[in-house]
């Protein structure tokens, strides 16, 4: 997709092969200088940063394209002593685009007493944007224990479950979710998304709100999912319960598929250094996404997880008590569920390929 990059501090150029923005842009700000220039073989980004902090001329720019609000990059996190709502996010390598945006549209927008979780379970990216918070290490990839580790630590009575590649955009986002938490709903999230292999609606982390004794009173999320339904099986945890589970209508961004497309690109740093400043368009990325799943070789691995996955979902549906279903998870092999077993050290070695095998060492802030 990118053949050529250029990266300097305060300067920032890629070529496209195709296009990818619509139509050509000459736009100059006292803080940025935005250009997008088009060719019948390539199209050229080309970005000047005017700001003391080169990086938010970056994502000014990206605001821009976005259309989204821009933040000022020196907003503060004070943690509460004694936190309302526990901001649980899960990072994987989106650490640019956490640190630049999802992490300020929370501080900017949330105005109860709330703590932010950082729950590593990725590779190569750079901690120290996340000093001033609290980070957990996790394993690498796995989705529902990460969850699991990061509601553990929560302090608040609340927990909102942010994945890396969303954002808030509503002033305070928190009040119509605990309104009906408050209520007789038992989850909310600001996005629900039918499964067609489940034939099940369920909520999305963007963010997916819950008190921290409810979620552990439902169990958690199932770890012997990796990543891809852990969602889904947790909202079906919940509605077989009786627990009422509800979509919140407001406004909000959730790149959907921008990890997918990171990981799956031939140059994964690039887009990521990319997508860190909210540069690429939202609907270029469901089209990238749509290309790299389209891939032969993914394919037949999705087909291979989604048909165990089922298989699983199914099985462990049919005993009653938790017991039986502890007994059951405990006891499967390889020989079982060998596609289920396989995909931790597939995607494991896919981190290492793209982003190379750094583990980064963290110790919590508690």
């Amino acid at each position: 997709m990118i053949s050529k990059t250029i990266d300097t501090r305060y300067h920032i150029e890629y070529t496209f092969i195709a296009p990818i923005y619509v139509g050509d842009v000459n736009y100059k700000t006292k803080d940025f200088h935005l250009k997008i220039t088009t060719t019948i073989e390539v199209q050229k980004l080309e970005i000047r940063s005017y700001t003391k902090n080169p990086e938010h001329g970056f994502c000014l720019a990206g605001c821009y394209i976005q259309d989204i609000p821009a933040h000022n990059p020196d907003i503060h996190y004070v943690q509460s002593d004694k936190p309302l709502v526990s901001c649980i996010i899960l990072l994987t390598f989106n650490d640019k685009f956490v640190h630049n945006f999802l992490i300020p549209s929370i501080i900017v927008n949330t105005t109860i007493p709330y703590e932010i979780i950082i729950v590593y379970n990725g590779s190569n990216v750079n901690l120290e944007l996340f000093k001033d918070f609290t980070i957990i290490q996790s394993e690498t990839g796995c989705v529902s224990k990460a969850y699991n580790i990061g509601v553990a630590k929560a302090k608040g009575k609340y927990i909102a479950l942010f994945h890396d590649d969303c954002l808030v955009t509503h002033y305070q986002w928190h009040d119509m979710m605990l309104e009906k938490l408050q209520k007789d709903t038992f989850a909310v999230s600001t996005e629900v998304v039918y499964n067609e292999m489940f034939d099940f609606d369920f909520l999305k982390g963007t963010p997916l709100v819950m008190t921290a004794e409810d979620y552990k009173t439902i169990g958690g999320h199932d770890e012997f999912y990796f990543a891809g339904i852990e969602d889904v099986d947790f909202s079906y945890q919940m509605t077989k319960k009786g627990c009422k589970i509800e979509k919140i209508t407001m406004p909000y961004k959730h790149f959907n598929g921008m990890s997918t497309v990171i990981l799956l690109n031939d140059q994964p740093e690039l887009i990521k250094t990319l997508f860190g400043y909210c540069l690429i368009p939202e609907n270029v990325i469901e089209q990238w996404k749509t290309k790299v799943m389209s891939f032969s070789e993914i394919i037949l691995l999705i087909q291979e997880v989604n048909g165990e996955n089922l298989k699983y979902f199914n099985k462990k549906n049919t005993f009653v008590s938790d017991e039986e279903k502890k007994q059951y998870i405990t006891s499967l092999t390889a020989t079982d569920f060998p596609a289920l077993f396989s995909i931790r050290s597939v995607y494991k070695e896919w981190l290492a390929q793209q982003f190379g095998s750094t583990q980064h060492k963290v110790s919590s802030q508690y």
